[in-house]
């Protein structure tokens, strides 16, 4: 029996390697049927992952870049090459930083080159609002302030006791502001304490 099983054990070896063999040989063929395409996949995967690390090393300049130049302007509000550095690099930034100034300054004129701007909606709203509240003749166009202005219009217009057109802004304001329940409230109470 022993020799039985030794026979057996040698052919259960044989039959292992020759599905070793036979899986590398369908390896084979598979690889060159398919070389360019599995190179082609690595060349790709090489160049993306380069192209996202230089991307990332490029933003991470830019960024250190800006905030330089920022805080150059923070010390020196009149360093023209800050602030163009600051323009170029980060433009949401800039615009920023041009609000943050016409604010402290009171500057009409770049108000409303910011509450022009695209660069970023909010703070172009933002710059609206503020620059209604400076120029008594400009009204504020902005989707996101609009209850506000139309709160304190109406609030300006109950102090001088007009209460119908008060109430004529406070229905303008969209029903699901929460700014809706201030107006009530001011239209029942009619600005009086």
């Amino acid at each position: 029996m022993g020799l039985q099983e030794n026979i057996k054990a040698v052919k259960e070896e044989m039959s292992t390697e020759e599905q070793f063999l036979e899986g590398m040989i369908k390896g084979e063929r598979f690889f060159k049927r398919n070389k360019k395409y599995i190179i082609a996949t690595l060349v790709l995967l090489v160049l993306g992952a380069g192209g996202y690390a230089i991307n990332d090393v490029m933003s991470k300049q830019r960024l250190k870049a800006s905030n330089v130049a920022y805080q150059a302007l923070l010390t020196d509000a009149s360093n023209v090459a800050a602030l163009e550095t600051l323009k170029a690099k980060n433009p949401k930034l800039y615009t920023m930083y041009l609000f943050e100034t016409a604010l402290a300054k009171g500057d009409a004129e770049v108000l409303k080159s910011v509450s022009l701007s695209k660069e970023d909606p909010i703070l172009a709203d933002l710059a609206a609002y503020q620059l209604s509240q400076l120029d008594a003749n400009a009204t504020a166009k902005g989707e996101l302030l609009s209850g506000m202005v139309l709160l304190q219009e109406g609030y300006e217009l109950l102090k001088e006791k007009r209460v119908e057109e008060a109430r004529l802004k406070f229905a303008q304001i969209d029903a699901s502001s929460p700014l809706k329940q201030i107006a009530k409230n001011l239209e029942h109470y009619q600005g009086l304490k």
